[in-house]
């Protein structure tokens, strides 16, 4: 089939199937008598990782988070693994390029040694999937630098920009999260079960790398979680102080021109008796009353320390 790709070397094959369908995988269960359950579970993915001992084979899912260059998004993506004796099957959706290089570089007669033993490939490419992740880790600290910079130091980007980055910041954190949270209890749970099917204790023993490289992409994410909250926190306690800002400006605002209102009005009546609206000089007289009110609030705001 057009999405199977079959790579046989000395001592095994690695099955590698790219944009899986119903047919595939049918195929795939006809052929090497995998449980349906499973099936079900790769189509269509699932949305939590698991580790499964088959009479014939383990069946792991493990979710790793892919990087969106068009818009900066962080989505997970689902990867299935059979593990047999002498076989290793990879299903996944061939949005991560790690696994399709790998299965091109096992062609070369000279790299052959790592696809010789199946828990040896399956170490191989998680190993290769964790790399991958780093570089996301340091783009994401370096958009939280960015915010911080636009926050403190940068006053020409507008506020929404920095809000609407700073939530994108937080999604992708909570995705990032969300893909490889539970790695580590999978990979203990795998190297548990994998005796059967890895004889070699020193390949057993490489899967604890993993763990440990699980719970350092954790370590990193709860730190730029707390950074990126931080500076959140920070932006909003800075709008809610230009708020005020505004509505002290508004309010002092109003609290002068409406008793001046109240006066110019009562002298634009213009009723028989009004003091100083038909002497010489009114408009200036009026003028000058409601500027000298105006300047005493002013200097009464300013005393009481208001402004």
């Amino acid at each position: 089939m057009k999405n199977i790709h079959e790579l046989k070397t000395e001592k095994m094959d690695w099955i590698n199937v790219t944009l899986p369908g119903k047919a595939e995988m049918e195929y795939l269960a006809k052929k090497y008598h995998l449980d349906k359950d499973d099936i079900d579970d790769v189509l269509p993915p699932i949305q939590r990782m698991k580790m499964l001992e088959r009479p014939k084979y383990l069946f792991l899912i493990i979710h790793f988070p892919v990087y969106n260059r068009t818009n900066g998004d962080i989505y997970t993506e689902e990867i299935d693994f059979f593990i047999m004796k002498n076989m290793l099957i990879t299903v996944h959706g061939n949005k991560i390029p790690v696994i399709q290089k790998l299965f091109s570089s096992c062609k070369v007669q000279s790299l052959q040694t790592i696809c010789n033993r199946p828990g040896l490939l399956l170490y191989e490419i998680l190993n290769e999937l964790f790399n991958y992740c780093f570089p996301m880790l340091r783009h994401i600290n370096m958009d939280i630098e960015e915010v911080e910079d636009r926050l403190f130091y940068n006053k020409k980007y507008e506020k929404q920009e920095t809000v609407e980055q700073t939530l994108r910041i937080k999604t992708n954190i909570f995705d990032f999260q969300r893909s490889i949270r539970s790695h580590g209890y999978v990979l203990e749970k795998f190297v548990e079960k994998s005796k059967k099917y890895i004889s070699k204790q020193s390949d057993r023993d490489k899967f604890l790398e993993l763990i440990e490289y699980a719970k350092e992409v954790n370590m990193s994410l709860d730190s730029y979680k707390e950074a990126i909250n931080a500076l959140h926190q920070a932006n909003s306690t800075l709008v809610d102080y230009r708020v005020n800002q505004v509505t002290k400006v508004l309010t002092i605002i109003a609290t002068i021109t409406f008793p001046l209102s109240l006066v110019a009005t009562t002298f634009g009546i213009g009723a028989e008796g009004t003091p100083l609206v038909h002497s010489v000089g009114g408009f200036w007289k009026i003028s000058a009353l409601l500027a000298s009110g105006a300047l005493s609030m002013l200097i009464l705001f300013r005393w009481r320390r208001w402004i």
